[in-house]
């Protein structure tokens, strides 16, 4: 039986064998081998091809676009030394363009100290050189474009305006520390003689310049008095003469760069104030002088005439004297004097006493208060121990005038006016100003009335198309109507010597 069943599973196998071998004759006889033409691989290509399926198609999407950085300048207080170098920690800017460095004067921008090209985005660590003297203790850093050349900063007189950003400027502003060998002058208060000269107690120059000493006119700098080239370093005891007789009770020192002409002093041209922390430097000092008068020739009007300037020392009196065969007689009149500098003071005298020669003379005001009362008191004014002499002018002088040579304004409009320094009538006059006409008075331009006495700066308004390089001023008698000006009816020129009175002067040009 075992024997049986162990056969059975031999046949069985066997068959199965059998018929696979059949089943791999069978398969090999209906696949051909293949050729490679290209009809073939046309063929195969589009039979292996898979059908096409839907393919998802890619959703547009915005490229994104970089915010612009906000423009800014990084700046920080910082000490301004003798090197004069300042840093921008950094500055971001929208475009090329220029930061620059301005001073700030009462919260406005004041002069360009300094510039530096800056690039579009980032700049950081700028150095910059400025002119330390005319720094302020505040800065401003501002951006500007480069509008114009590029490279060259063109501003004001060009395009290189601020830069705007959202229509407001881009700027920062910063601290000094002001550590520089900064000019100084030290002055004292003083009396000053007839020699005129003063002392100035030390300065101090960072470089070579001048020292000039100007009159106080309210309570500014007036016109230099004196000046003096001083080197750089220190100078003590500097010895400076001045005009007394035109000082003030407060003189200002001042110094200034040689920036012109070496050892010419071009006042309101180059050489400029030097400064300190965007400061003139200047020492106001107080001086007293001589006791002193000084007053014109001039006719008395309405018992009264004047006198142009008094120097007293202390509160006083001006008294005028008659004339007693050349020396001072008694006394017609008097006028109170303030402690210092007194200007155009007025004298009232007894008419009836005056002769054609006043004598003055300063005295003592021991009473402040009260009237003038000499001989008990106010008793004349001595200085270093002696009287000083008399000072006299005379109240028949004739008619005269000063004027001096002067530029025409440019005002843009149809006249322009000139000024008539001084004119001394004795009588109501007309003063009026004439073009040239070949060496002779010519046509008149303008005029003007004055009253009888001492008038000043008279001034006149003229046609400045009609102005010749030379012209006259003239005097003119005001003897037709007081309003109308008539030189070819009742208005006569007055006369000196059987002449005209009539001063030629010139017009100057800007250089002149």
């Amino acid at each position: 039986m075992k024997k049986l069943i162990k056969l059975l599973k031999i046949i069985y196998w066997f068959g199965l064998l059998l018929g696979m071998a059949v089943a791999c004759a069978n398969e090999s006889e209906a696949t051909p081998s293949p050729t490679f033409t290209a009809n073939t691989v046309a063929e195969t290509a589009v039979a292996t091809t898979p059908a096409p399926t839907d393919t998802p198609q890619p959703t547009a999407t915005s490229t994104p676009i970089p915010t612009p950085a906000v423009p800014r300048i990084g700046a920080s207080d910082q000490t301004l030394t003798d090197e004069a170098m300042l840093e921008i920690v950094s500055v971001v800017s929208p475009e090329d363009g220029w930061l620059v460095l301005y001073a700030m004067r009462d919260g406005d921008l004041g002069a360009v100290l300094g510039f530096t090209a800056v690039s579009t985005g980032l700049n950081q660590n700028l150095m910059l050189t400025i002119d330390p003297q005319l720094a302020t203790p505040n800065l401003v850093a501002l951006l500007h474009t480069d509008a114009g050349e590029v490279g060259e900063f063109e501003f004001p007189d060009g395009p290189d305006e601020p830069l705007l950003w959202e229509s407001a400027q881009i700027a920062t502003t910063f601290a000094l520390d002001f550590q520089l060998s900064n000019p100084v002058i030290e002055a004292s208060e003083q009396a000053i003689g007839e020699d005129g000269i003063l002392q100035i107690d030390s300065v101090l120059l960072p470089q070579d310049g001048w020292l000039a000493i100007h009159a106080e006119a309210n309570g500014r700098s007036g016109e230099p008095l004196a000046f003096i080239p001083l080197t750089a370093g220190l100078h003590e005891n500097v010895a400076v003469t001045i005009p007394w007789r035109l000082g003030t009770p407060t003189l200002i020192a001042a110094l200034y760069a040689d920036a012109g002409e070496p050892l010419h002093f071009d006042y309101e041209a180059e050489d400029e104030p030097l400064l300190a922390e965007g400061e003139p430097v200047v020492a106001t000092f107080s001086a007293t002088y001589p006791p002193d008068i000084f007053v014109l020739d001039q006719p008395l009007v309405d018992s009264t005439f004047e006198v142009e300037r008094v120097i007293s020392n202390g509160p006083g009196w001006l008294v005028a004297y008659f004339d007693d065969d050349g020396e001072p007689g008694l006394i017609i009149g008097s006028a109170p004097l303030a402690d210092g500098l007194n200007e155009r003071v007025m004298v009232e005298v007894l008419e009836t006493a005056v002769t054609p020669i006043i004598h003055l003379r300063l005295h003592e005001d021991s009473e402040p208060g009260d009237d003038f009362d000499f001989p008990r008191v106010d008793q004349p004014i001595l200085y270093e121990e002696r009287l000083p002499s008399t000072v006299t002018f005379s109240l028949t002088p004739g008619n005269y005038l000063t004027i001096h040579d002067q530029p025409l304004p440019d005002t843009g409009t149809a006249s322009a006016v000139l000024t008539v320094d001084l004119v001394v009538v004795d009588v109501p006059s007309w003063v009026a100003i004439e073009a040239d006409d070949d060496g002779e008075r010519g046509e008149v331009l303008g005029f003007t009335a004055v009253s009888p006495g001492v008038n000043h700066d008279i001034a006149i308004s003229i046609d400045p198309t009609l102005a010749t390089e030379t012209l006259y001023v003239t005097l003119y008698l005001n003897a037709g109507e007081p309003d109308e000006f008539d030189p070819d009816g009742a208005d006569v020129p007055l006369q000196r010597n059987r002449s005209p009175i009539s001063v030629p002067f010139f017009l100057l040009n800007e250089d002149e």
